[in-house]
């Protein structure tokens, strides 16, 4: 097998095939080893992974700096081009970016996560 997966030299069978399935069901295996790295392997037993699975898929915002993300939703979240455009080259985005990351959102391994 040559995938993302082969990242681990030890691992055991049954965490090899659920990460397979992992992939297999679409997922990106990287940003869920990224959620693992943070929310803790203990709490996400791969050969469980469907029983945690939608937390991560709740959680998942995408891969990206946390620059990136911030502007993105504040750009989703405020009408900067229609009656806020005035507005916007008042805001700060390097606050905005800051206060989403002191407890709304999380990075890990350039994985963007809401906290849920």
């Amino acid at each position: 097998m040559n995938t993302q997966l082969d990242r681990d030299p030890i691992i055991s069978q049954a965490d090899e095939e659920a990460l397979q399935e992992i992939e297999d069901a679409g997922h990106d295996v990287l940003a869920v080893r990224a959620y693992r790295g943070n929310v803790g392997e203990e709490y996400t037993p791969l050969i469980k992974w469907e029983e945690w699975i939608g937390d991560f898929e709740e959680s998942y915002q995408g891969e990206m700096s946390t620059r990136e993300f911030a502007e993105q939703l504040a750009e989703d979240c405020f009408d900067f081009d229609g009656t806020l455009s005035q507005v916007a080259q008042y805001f700060d985005y390097e606050k905005w970016e800051r206060d989403l990351f002191m407890g709304d959102y999380w990075e890990n391994d350039g994985y963007i996560f809401r906290a849920i």
